[in-house]
């Protein structure tokens, strides 16, 4: 069976979004799953690998392809370095581009010759059959059998007039591949890592998913588009006996649970949480993200102390903003009241909010902005209220993206263009508006006096 070089170019190290390096789910879900079928995938990390450079010269000559995945933002420049670096040592062998980025840009990265292929969704089944493809002929070139790969775009060797008029070359996207059904798949083989280098001295962090995508629109997210708002998800049973083994297995300080929106089903969140009681873990701690109006139907039903009691310490939630006119023109069907009552059960039940705020968003006014610091002010004097402000940045495909500049089938930026966007700061695709992000710096910089034990990460630059 073929070999598979599968690269992940995300650094939160790099980027200063984290001082602990993250589990590459994205990589580790292919791996597996080609592991599976009895292919042999050489999984490379750039947090973790310091060489890996020398790793992808050394890997890529004999691989079937060489797989590169990462998100919108600065993680793309370690992508454009590995593909670089693999063609220089292996100019025959395909590059494939999966991941979040690949999903949402795939004609972008087709159309700069940056990949034979893009993988566009999930892409489990089209990995595999990709390596299928490339063992038998050597190659990614055969487009009458590409065509037949679900979830994938590729060049069909044609030209076609792009958003602004101008010929490119022509690229073909088959038909989408379906979700997933998690509970057929393998489990995640973290064994494919060494996972004890992801931890530091003072955090043993784990990543774990146990769904694929979400139900929810949310205008700023990509999450809708890449998985058409269908959301699978693994069985209770399966979840709590995954947690357990991962825990006594790796030992780590807590488990953090990568889902879009752990929360989507609350009676599958209240099934999982009695089956974590069956499996009686000792100390485990968890984290997820979660959804303000689930936590507060959670409550209803089961009550937030159970959960606390399994091990879910602390949750992501994402309230946004405090202005009911905002939330309403981001599409995601929370209320102020939503989150401020779901922010308060989960201070009564001992559990910390990672609470979410964006500023300057799309038409957002100065009384919207008021109004979001008003609340933010209020949450801050919970117990177990953390906070993280960042500007607003437009991610292609979004539908706020398209507020702000048109389809993204039309756009134009390269890749490396890209690479810049973060929502910490001004960027060269968004820059905001200067003097409404002033301002909110300055409240920013006020609350955090305020609260220095609940705004304990940078806020984010002019």
């Amino acid at each position: 069976m073929a070999k598979i070089v599968l690269f992940a170019g995300v650094d939160p190290l790099a980027t200063g979004e984290s001082d602990y390096a993250w589990n590459p789910l994205s990589i580790l879900a292919i791996g597996s799953m080609l592991q599976a079928v009895g292919h042999s995938p050489v999984l490379i990390d750039c947090q973790i690998h310091r060489d890996w450079r020398e790793q992808i010269a050394r890997h890529a000559p004999g691989a079937a392809y060489v797989g590169v995945s990462c998100m919108t933002g600065p993680s793309i420049g370690n992508v454009l370095e590995a593909i670089e670096i693999s063609r220089e040592a292996a100019p025959k062998v395909p590059i494939v581009w999966g991941g979040r980025h690949a999903s949402l840009a795939y004609r972008g990265i087709l159309r700069e010759h940056l990949a034979d292929v893009a993988v566009v969704g999930a892409g489990e089944y089209s990995a595999v059959a990709l390596a299928g493809l490339a063992e038998r002929t050597g190659a990614l070139a055969d487009r009458a059998a590409l065509a037949e790969i679900d979830g994938i775009a590729y060049l069909d060797g044609r030209r076609e007039l792009t958003g602004h008029g101008e010929l490119a070359p022509r690229v073909c996207a088959t038909k989408p591949a379906a979700p997933p059904d998690m509970n057929e798949l393998p489990p995640a083989d973290y064994t494919l890592l060494p996972v004890t280098s992801y931890y530091t001295e003072t955090t043993r962090d784990l990543s774990y998913c146990s769904s694929y995508g979400g139900p929810h629109p949310y205008g700023f997210c990509t999450e809708p588009r890449t998985s058409g708002r269908r959301w699978k998800a693994l069985s209770p049973a399966r979840v709590a006996s995954e947690l357990a083994a991962l825990w006594r297995t790796y030992t780590p300080h807590r488990i953090s649970l990568l889902d879009p929106n752990f929360s989507s089903d609350t009676q599958r969140l209240a099934e999982i949480v009695e089956a974590l009681e069956a499996q009686a873990v000792d100390g485990l701690r968890l984290r997820a993200n979660v959804d303000t109006r689930d936590i507060v139907k959670l409550a209803d039903e089961i009550g937030l102390a159970r959960l606390r009691e399994v091990g879910f310490t602390a949750v992501f939630v994402g309230c946004d903003s405090g202005s009911e006119r905002m939330l309403k023109a981001l599409g995601n069907g929370a209320t102020v009241e939503d989150t401020r009552r779901a922010c308060r059960l989960l201070s009564d039940a001992r559990i910390v909010q990672l609470t979410s705020w964006i500023h300057d968003l799309p038409g957002e006014e100065q009384a919207d902005s008021n109004q979001t610091f008003t609340l933010a002010e209020e949450l801050a004097a919970l117990p177990h209220n953390d906070q993280r402000h960042h500007f607003f940045t437009p991610f292609p495909a979004a539908d706020l993206y398209g507020a702000v500049f048109g389809p993204t089938v039309g756009d134009e930026r390269t890749q490396a263009q890209w690479a810049k966007p973060t929502t910490y700061g001004s960027n060269e695709v968004w820059s905001g508006r200067p003097e409404f992000r002033r301002r909110v710096r300055v409240r920013l910089e006020h609350l955090q006096r305020g609260h220095p034990t609940v705004l304990t990460r940078a806020l984010p630059t002019l």
